[in-house]
């Protein structure tokens, strides 16, 4: 048996940047998804050293599972992605081997469409690369059906680190009011509770953070999310 790659996330990072030097222009029409995106996330979590919601810990043995190949992506086809990688589908590792990365190319998901994956897509840019990564709300949507239907445990990990990040995200745009869009926090709230009804309610950190935070917002713009808060976090106990 081979031993596992060890995977983190300047080998994503690496990985990234060498499929833009050979193919420019394909990060643009493409979106990062998998434990790829979620490392993403993970990284943007580290980064921001929140004392309420850190990184979760992980095992050597979880760390080991986090990511089962190199990046996927949503925007090509597997038969497009063969033409452009001059290389076939491994149908034993249903990836593509391409300059020592293992690729693959998801059509469809369970909640992520191609459609869905563009529109709300998030644009990165890191000083060797930038590239587009699926919306976290909309990849913990999908981890969750995912951990409902399929005995993977890296799908575990990347719900429990995509939660950490909406929670902690959903309270530093709250908390930063000159920047929120209501509209699309709103929106986002909803998509995740549609998600995971336990969401808000089940987590006293965020709840108490939220209502602190909300209870700040004095504009009339703010309306939208004075209401959501009244009918999805309730009275504080």
């Amino acid at each position: 048996m081979t031993a596992p790659s060890v995977y983190d996330w300047n080998r994503i990072r690496a990985a990234l940047r060498l499929l833009q030097e050979v193919f420019p222009g394909f990060l643009e029409n493409v979106v990062l998804i998998g434990g790829g995106a979620c490392w993403f996330y993970r990284e943007a979590l580290r980064q921001w050293k929140d004392p309420v919601f850190p990184v979760p810990l992980w095992t050597e043995a979880e760390e080991a599972v986090w990511l089962s190949k190199d990046v996927d992506f949503m925007g090509l086809d597997r038969e497009e992605a063969s033409q452009l990688l001059d290389t076939p589908f491994d149908e034993a590792t249903h990836t593509f081997h391409f300059r020592g990365l293992e690729l693959d190319f998801l059509e469809e998901g369970l909640r992520l469409t191609p459609q869905n994956a563009v529109l709300s897509r998030r644009a990165v840019q890191l000083p060797e690369v930038v590239f587009y990564v699926a919306e976290a709300s909309l990849l913990y949507a999908e981890k969750c059906v995912l951990v409902q239907t399929k005995e993977r445990p890296q799908d575990h990990l990347h719900q429990r680190l995509l939660a950490e990040f909406l929670k902690c995200e959903f309270c530093r745009e709250i908390e930063n009011a000159a920047a929120l869009n209501p509209a699309r926090w709103v929106g986002r709230a909803r998509a995740v509770k549609s998600a995971a009804l336990g969401f808000f309610g089940g987590d006293a950190r965020l709840a108490r953070r939220l209502r602190a935070g909300i209870e700040r917002l004095t504009a009339p713009e703010h309306n939208a999310i004075h209401h959501w808060a009244k009918h999805h976090l309730g009275a504080p106990s």
